[in-house]
């Protein structure tokens, strides 16, 4: 078990969490609440005493637009596209389908489809990860 700040302002809101003994004296507005070893700040405490966990599938328009900024991300700098296009042209002469910066257009269509969100929701935690060097918290 794990030991979970709240706020009573603030009904289920689970504001940090320690490891038991590690609890530190609050003001009133504030209690500290036995939690199982699982649980995450981004989690909710119920007034039952269960945990619902977090899930970012729920959050209202993550379906219809976690795409968007996920896609943003691994499009890359409009430079670095820019670049893809400067190197196939100066080798080829032209673009095509078969260019590095049209694979990389579909590389991110095919990861990132926008009718998907349990995907999105994917590759946002593994890209989490690789850049942060952490667990994501889904």
């Amino acid at each position: 078990m794990l030991s979970a700040l709240l706020n009573s302002n603030e009904p289920g809101r689970i504001c940090e969490i320690v490891q038991p003994g590690n609890e530190f004296e609050v003001h009133t507005d504030f209690s500290w609440v036995s939690v199982p070893d699982d649980t995450t700040p981004n989690d909710r405490y119920n007034p039952d005493g269960t945990i619902s966990k977090y899930d970012p599938l729920s959050i209202p328009g993550f379906a219809e637009h976690a795409y968007m900024v996920a896609r943003g991300i691994a499009y890359q700098s409009i430079g670095n596209q820019l670049d893809m296009l400067y190197r196939e042209i100066k080798a080829n002469g032209t673009i095509s389908t078969d260019g590095e910066w049209f694979n990389h257009i579909v590389s991110v269509k095919q990861a990132i489809p926008k009718d998907d969100p349990v995907k999105v929701l994917e590759w946002n935690v593994q890209h989490w990860e690789s850049v942060s060097g952490n667990t994501a918290p889904v």
